[in-house]
C-alpha cells in the first residue's frame, strides 16, 4: 500500500510539473532555425518592424508584442505618454538655475514610431543647451533634436566623433524661454527602435 502510494504522488508530480504543457501562451519563444519550427498548434510569425526576430504565435489571440526585438524595450512608462511638445515631460534642468545637468537612463523609443520629448527651462540669457543620446549597438541607429517654444528644431543631432552610438545636439547663447530634447527614431527599415540614455546639460553664459 505504501508503495502504491508513493506511485501515485510521483505520477502526480511528474503531471504537475510535465515540459510538454501544451498551454504554452500566445507568444512561448523565437522560432526554432529547423523544423519543425514550432509545436504542433502554433506558427511562426516574423516580428514586423522589431529586428528581424520570429516569434511563434498562436492562431487564436496570438501576437507578437511591441517589444519583441533583440532586447527587449525598456520600461519608461512613468515618463510616457510625451511624443509632442505638449506632452513633453518636464524637466527641472535650470527651471531655478541650480540643477544644471541631468541623465535619464533605462529610457526606450518603442514602439515603432515613438518620440520622447522632454522640456527644458533656460533661465537666463546666453546660455548653451547640449542634448547627448546613448543608444543601444543592437537596436535603431536613433536620432534626436532641440526644438524651441513653438516645437520647431533648431539643432539636430549628429555622431560624436570617438564614442559609437551616440549623438549630440548643441545650441549655444539660447534666450530665455522653454525649449525641448527629443530622441525618436528611423522612419523606416529593419531596425526602428532602441534604448538610450539621455543625458542633458546646460552651460554659460
Amino acid at each position: 500500500m505504501r508503495s502504491l502510494r508513493l506511485f501515485i504522488l510521483a505520477a502526480l508530480a511528474l503531471a504537475a510539473c510535465s515540459p510538454y504543457d501544451p498551454d504554452l501562451g500566445p507568444v512561448p519563444f523565437l522560432c526554432g532555425s529547423a523544423e519543425p519550427r514550432c509545436p504542433d498548434g502554433y506558427f511562426c510569425q516574423p516580428a514586423s518592424g522589431s529586428g528581424g526576430g520570429e516569434y511563434c504565435v498562436a492562431p487564436n489571440g496570438g501576437g507578437i508584442p511591441i517589444d519583441a526585438r533583440n532586447g527587449n524595450c525598456a520600461d519608461d512608462s512613468q515618463l510616457e505618454p510625451n511624443d509632442t511638445i505638449q506632452q513633453a515631460f518636464v524637466t527641472p534642468i535650470d527651471s531655478g538655475g541650480t540643477k544644471k545637468t541631468l541623465t535619464f537612463a533605462g529610457l526606450a523609443i518603442c514602439p515603432a514610431g515613438d518620440k520622447d520629448t522632454y522640456s527644458i527651462t533656460i533661465s537666463q540669457a546666453n546660455e548653451n543647451l547640449e542634448v547627448l543620446i546613448e543608444y543601444e549597438a543592437a537596436g535603431a541607429m536613433l536620432q534626436g533634436s532641440i526644438l524651441n517654444s513653438g516645437g520647431v528644431p533648431i539643432a539636430n543631432a549628429s555622431p560624436v566623433s570617438g564614442m559609437t552610438g551616440v549623438i549630440r545636439a548643441y545650441t549655444p547663447n539660447l534666450p530665455v524661454g522653454t525649449y525641448y530634447a527629443q530622441a525618436y527614431g528611423p522612419n523606416s527599415g529593419t531596425l526602428t527602435m532602441n534604448n538610450y540614455k539621455l543625458t542633458i546639460n546646460v552651460t554659460g553664459p
